[in-house]
């Protein structure tokens, strides 16, 4: 006891610094809310059967993007509630599109395995650099997007999002 009262100031000093050292850390990883979603806008990407799309041509409406990959686990958790989410109560009234950081054969095979029946686009290893330009600094995956209809995001998530995120945030973006 006499060590911890003799010590204490170093011990308080010490726990303060983890303290500021954590919160540095944990802000470090945080996505900000993306400035401007132009470099989303201007990427023209191609879809599953080799089809480009220009990601402009999806404004105007709702819209979910969630980069992933086949070899991540928390993006592979979370992609059948995107489906569910696809092909329920949101099917006809919010967009959603799978950018990919993988190739089309390891997507399409992933894809087909688990039954994903909305848009996945190939967006290769280049898309990590638009990772950065909307937010995610350390480029992790998953990495979510919720946009409503006028194009201001309504949510952004670094990591898996649970079905109750993205159907609070895709009512957000259906809101006039």
């Amino acid at each position: 006891m006499i060590w911890f009262r003799k010590n204490f100031p170093l011990v308080l000093a010490g726990l303060a610094a983890l303290a500021v050292g954590v919160w540095f850390g944990w802000a470090r990883i945080q996505t900000d809310t993306p400035a401007s979603l132009d470099a989303l806008w201007a990427a023209q990407l191609t879809d599953l059967r080799g089809n480009q799309v220009r990601m402009a041509s999806l404004r105007g409406k709702p819209l979910i993007v969630n980069f992933w990959a086949t070899w991540c686990g928390p993006c592979k958790e979370e992609m059948p509630d995107f489906q569910r989410l696809a092909t329920g109560e949101f099917a006809d009234k919010i967009q959603i599109v799978g950018i990919g950081i993988d190739n089309a054969d390891n997507m399409r095979s992933f894809a087909d395995k688990i039954g994903i029946t909305y848009t996945l686009l190939e967006g290769g290893a280049e898309s990590l650099d638009m990772l950065k330009s909307l937010g995610n600094q350390v480029g992790g995956l998953p990495f979510t997007l919720v946009i409503d209809a006028s194009g201001k995001s309504v949510m952004v998530r670094l990591g898996r999002a649970t079905y109750e995120d993205l159907r609070t945030a895709a009512k957000a973006a259906l809101k006039p």
